[in-house]
């Protein structure tokens, strides 16, 4: 007699142990046999739902991520460019020796404000304007797509840290590139318009140590922007009570204050050679003149770039991430009610 036919006649029920196939299946059953009319009622684990997969955490619309990436940087270094504008001028001319910080900087504010229009329109505001939303443009747009592509690529092949290694290694250089390139155009500009050249009427041209110098402190400052702030949120974060997001402000401040020890006097160099070549000095002699010029003006040029590169990478990082977030939120939030 089977055992089915055994567990009838007794009007019991026995239910023989699973297979191990099922057991790792339905090992969360519950099974009551002890009901009356010999019903059993197997309760069944409620299904997972995977709430990651339904609710997206990040925007899938690239194209349009990417055109806030543009509109933020274009608006925000619209609105710090004419501080810029003013302390670069200051800086060439001082350098130069035709006019002090503080006279310089006057006379081009008052310039500004009498003729607001006119300032706008000026080769000198463009210029400055074209350096820093190109830069910008070009960080946030390479920032969003490795991010993208780390998000949404299949998690087989995902490798957290060799794609975010490329990305910054990728980001870094590109936005150096883009920033030393436009730069150039716009120093080049500059000291002709109000360097030496300007003073005696004869264009100078520009010697190749110059450019060179000026590329390294366009190195130094991308890195201690766009690079260094990232690095310094972890490691404030670690070692204090901050959130992401204070420890981030912090850093997007200090990093760009505290790298202008070092970019002021490769600056003040490249222009101190532009200006004076020096040219029938001896090796010790030039040396120790150039010396002497970058402890006259050290002081001076440090406190006009750390007044230029505040609002510049400081406050404008600030104010672009606030307004790429936002952006980017308005995207998530519409993303998830078209979900719901």
């Amino acid at each position: 007699m089977s055992d089915n036919n055994r567990n009838q006649r007794d009007g019991s029920i026995k239910l023989s142990p699973p297979s191990p196939m099922l057991a790792t299946s339905t090992s969360s059953l519950q099974v009551r046999p002890n009901l009356p009319n010999s019903q059993i009622s197997i309760t069944f684990p409620p299904v997972p739902t995977f709430e990651h997969e339904l609710v997206p955490t990040i925007s899938s619309d690239l194209a349009s991520k990417l055109a806030g990436d543009v509109l933020t940087a274009f608006g925000v270094t619209f609105g710090i460019t004419p501080f810029m504008a003013v302390i670069d001028k200051a800086i060439i001319q001082r350098a130069a020796g035709t006019h002090s910080i503080v006279q310089s900087s006057l006379s081009s504010i008052i310039s500004m404000a009498s003729n607001p229009v006119a300032f706008v329109k000026s080769p000198m505001f463009l210029m400055m304007w074209g350096v820093y939303a190109t830069t910008y443009t070009t960080a946030n747009c390479l920032k969003t797509i490795a991010e993208h592509q780390d998000h949404f690529q299949d998690k087989k092949t995902k490798n957290n840290e060799s794609s975010d290694g490329i990305g910054t290694l990728g980001t870094f250089v590109a936005t150096t590139v883009v920033n030393s390139s436009t730069s150039m155009l716009k120093d080049r500009f500059y000291a002709s318009q109000f360097g030496t050249s300007a003073a005696s009427g004869v264009p100078a041209k520009i010697p190749k140590i110059t450019y060179g110098l000026f590329a390294m402190r366009d190195c130094m400052v991308i890195g201690s922007s766009f690079i260094l702030p990232d690095i310094l949120c972890g490691v404030i974060q670690e070692h204090s009570d901050l959130d992401r997001d204070s420890a981030l402000k912090v850093s997007q401040l200090a990093c760009p204050i505290l790298a202008q020890g070092f970019v002021g006097p490769v600056q003040l160099l490249g222009l101190d050679i532009y200006n004076r070549p020096l040219a029938g000095l001896s090796t010790k002699d030039l040396f120790m003149e150039r010396f002497r010029f970058q402890c006259a003006n050290f002081s001076s040029i440090f406190g006009a770039r750390v007044s230029r590169i505040a609002p510049a990478y400081g406050l404008g990082g600030i104010g672009n991430t606030y307004f790429r977030d936002m952006w980017r939120n308005r995207l998530l939030r519409q993303e998830r009610g078209s979900c719901d």
